[in-house]
């Protein structure tokens, strides 16, 4: 492996300022660090096992280490949020949204109409229009209801255009599509509007990536938008799901060509349950020279995802090879950023080469700002709210050691401390050596110290 760096070194030493987001380490930075500087998402699913606890504890460890984006693997789908008839069963979407909320993670949630894991009793209505509409609209209210706030994307449809040459809308094996009629896609994407309407609403599918020829999916799935936006439609984004091989070394500029087509639709264009795998059986065979390849080819996804104003999210579709469905769903293997050894690979470390070599300044986000910052207050606020305000250094430090905040260096102090979507959670004031954070959860969190002029701003992590 080309890193054996492990995340119990990594330590937060990230520097906020007032109204930007500066990095002020070098062997510490992550990718989530990085991500956040440039005013992006990325991030990887929760794997079924993390919801029943069957999971090695570096999991969540690296998890919320290295990425700022959550989306369950299976515990959002329709099987699983209602199982039975009108019996909505939340307990795993709520154990993520805790997660997310508690360490300053954004949430996607996936998905509300799906051909596949449709639980039976759906099927019982088959050919049913009336009854489907309803079966329909119930569960979206009711989920996206239940998540108003805290989910703030959804995947409203899924997976919906068929999968031969000529592309066309899937009219077979999709109770959706066979009792209703295409109509359920526009009726979906309103309902869930109504249910949140600050959400953000995403197409989401797979083989986008193979370009916008003519009689594509990725043309069709254009072509849509530009009718569901004609006709008030309230879609924000399609998802690229982009599962591929290593060898499919053309789809990086594809997926440019589609974000740069949805950008003149004022559409963002996310990079949704990204892998790419090698051959399955390969495993034993693959050398220094296959991992580089691949890393290769997972950094010029973030160089496009970077170079395009209207991409916000990367979402890697696993963390680590020890638990992906590559093997056992996919005939591929050895597809994600971690080996099973969780070490990273060299497909991490060309990731971070990129974000590296896209400075925060030149890097263009379809978010404000403000979803990365914590508030602005005192001297240099409300005149740009994109600068970046130099930070005069501090005379006094401040270290976290389980709920105590150690000042040093300083004769009193305020202190402030920020969730990562910048509210308020703790506040002290003529603070002299120390103070226990109280009443805070465990996770990320933004620490702001102040003593007269002087202002030290940093990320800490409470346990």
């Amino acid at each position: 492996m080309s890193s054996t760096k492990t995340i119990s070194t990594i330590a937060f030493s990230t520097v906020l300022l007032c109204t930007g987001l500066t990095s002020a380490f070098a062997a510490d930075e992550t990718l989530r660090s990085l991500a956040e500087e440039r005013h992006r998402y990325i991030g990887a699913i929760l794997n079924s096992e993390w919801f029943y606890g069957n999971i090695e504890a570096e999991f969540e460890q690296i998890h919320k280490t290295q990425f700022n984006a959550v989306v369950a693997e299976n515990e959002m789908k329709f099987d699983a949020t209602e199982p039975n008839e009108n019996t909505f069963s939340y307990d795993k979407g709520d154990k993520m949204v805790k997660y997310a909320q508690e360490n300053g993670m954004r949430v996607r949630g996936h998905a509300l109409a799906w051909h596949s894991q449709v639980p039976g009793w759906v099927n019982n209505y088959s050919g049913q229009k009336e009854k489907l509409l309803s079966v329909l609209k119930n569960h979206i209210d009711s989920v996206v209801g239940h998540w108003k706030g805290k989910v703030a994307e959804w995947d409203v449809v899924n997976e919906a255009v068929n999968d031969e040459y000529d592309a066309g809308w899937r009219s077979s094996n999709s109770v959706w599509y066979e009792g209703i009629g295409p109509e359920f896609l526009d009726s979906a994407f309103v309902w869930a509007h109504a249910a949140d309407p600050d959400a953000e609403l995403c197409y989401n599918d797979y083989s986008l990536e193979w370009g916008l020829r003519e009689k594509s999916k990725a043309s069709f799935v254009v072509e849509q938008v530009k009718r569901w936006k004609e006709n008030g439609i309230p879609i924000t984004c399609v998802g690229t799901q982009t599962h591929i091989e290593i060898s499919h070394e053309t789809t990086p500029q594809n997926v440019r060509a589609l974000a740069k087509a949805l950008a003149e639709l004022d559409v963002t264009l996310n990079i949704t349950e990204l892998d790419i795998g090698f051959p399955k059986g390969s495993a034993d065979q693959l050398g220094a020279a296959d991992y580089a390849k691949q890393g290769h080819l997972y950094r010029q996804f973030m160089d496009v995802f970077l170079e395009e104003p209207n991409m916000g999210e990367f979402v890697i579709w696993g963390l680590t090879d020890a638990h992906s469905w590559l093997d056992d769903q996919q005939g591929k293997t050895q597809g994600l950023l971690y080996d099973k050894q969780y070490k990273p690979k060299p497909a991490y470390d060309s990731i971070m080469v990129s974000l590296k070599a896209h400075p925060a300044s030149e890097v263009k986000s379809p978010y404000p700002s403000s979803q990365f910052n914590p508030p602005c207050e005192g001297d240099g606020c409300g005149d740009s709210p994109d600068a970046v305000v130099p930070v005069t250094a501090s005379k006094f430090s401040a270290q976290i050691s389980g709920r105590a905040l150690f000042i040093a260096g300083a004769k009193s102090a305020k202190v402030d401390v920020f969730d990562m979507q910048g509210r308020p959670v703790f506040s002290a004031k003529n603070v002299k050596g120390s103070v226990e954070l109280q009443g805070i959860a465990e996770g990320l969190y933004v620490v702001r110290v102040r003593d007269g002029s002087a202002s030290l701003t940093k990320r800490i992590t409470i346990r």
